[in-house]
């Protein structure tokens, strides 16, 4: 008996070792990230925010293994030609031209076609319907290209969508768009291999313009967040009403 008691402590001081060094590793991890010095978030913060969180580790594998030069930024209001803003999750700036990042963290199984306005999101005894993610990124594309033009810069632009690595099944028909569709883990070798066709476009002073304009982007007014808020939730309910 005193020896099954004496393996069982074991047993747990190794478990509760275990967690304490991953959970060093990861805060370590997160301090030295880009999103951090980016963004100015607590690690705290960012676990209570699924959505928050899997913006960070998409950022996160991105920054270990996309190659090259570049820089992110997070969160960035685009203004509209229509009026009010648009918010993108992640945009990076690469020395070979921009990818804009739509981040979705969603559990189960999505089914969709690059062609079709709504995709299917099935969890157990769960199915529910959501806007075409690459539509949705195509807006931002199309207003970040506006806005960078209107500053003098023409540059390729990348439509990025990634879901997270919680996900277990993802099958989308991507014919007829050129858009990366894919979860978190492959995000970056399909980066890569998008990237080894696409010449430099962008010195080393260039590329940090481009940023500091960018980053100017991501601190609106509160009346800026909060319309973008408003209208995000008015078209969610109209596109629902039309369908």
């Amino acid at each position: 008996m005193e020896h099954t008691w004496i393996l069982a402590g074991a047993v747990l001081a190794a478990v509760l070792a275990c967690g304490w060094l991953w959970r060093t590793r990861r805060k370590r991890e997160f301090r030295r990230s880009q999103y951090r010095a980016e963004t100015g978030k607590r690690l705290k913060r960012v676990e209570s925010d699924k959505g928050t969180e899997g913006e960070y580790l998409t950022s996160l594998a991105l920054e270990k293994r996309v190659r090259g030069n570049r820089r992110f930024v997070f969160n960035a209001y685009l203004p509209c030609r229509s009026g009010g803003s648009t918010e993108t999750d992640i945009v990076m700036i690469h020395e070979k031209g921009i990818f804009v990042i739509e981040n979705k963290n969603y559990y189960g199984t999505v089914k969709g076609r690059a062609d079709r306005e709504y995709w299917d999101h099935y969890l157990p005894g769960k199915h529910h319907t959501f806007y075409n993610p690459i539509y949705q990124n195509k807006g931002h594309v199309r207003h970040l290209k506006r806005l960078l033009e209107e500053h003098g810069w023409r540059l390729p632009i990348v439509s990025v969508v990634v879901f997270n690595d919680r996900l277990e099944r993802l099958r989308v028909r991507k014919k007829g768009t050129d858009a990366i569709v894919c979860k978190s883990r492959r995000a970056a070798g399909k980066i890569n291999r998008r990237l080894w066709r696409m010449e430099r476009v962008l010195d080393d002073g260039e590329l940090e313009a481009v940023y500091d304009f960018l980053k100017g982007q991501t601190k609106p007014f509160w009346w800026v967040r909060h319309g973008q808020k408003r209208r995000a939730q008015k078209a969610a309910g109209h596109r629902l009403r039309e369908r």
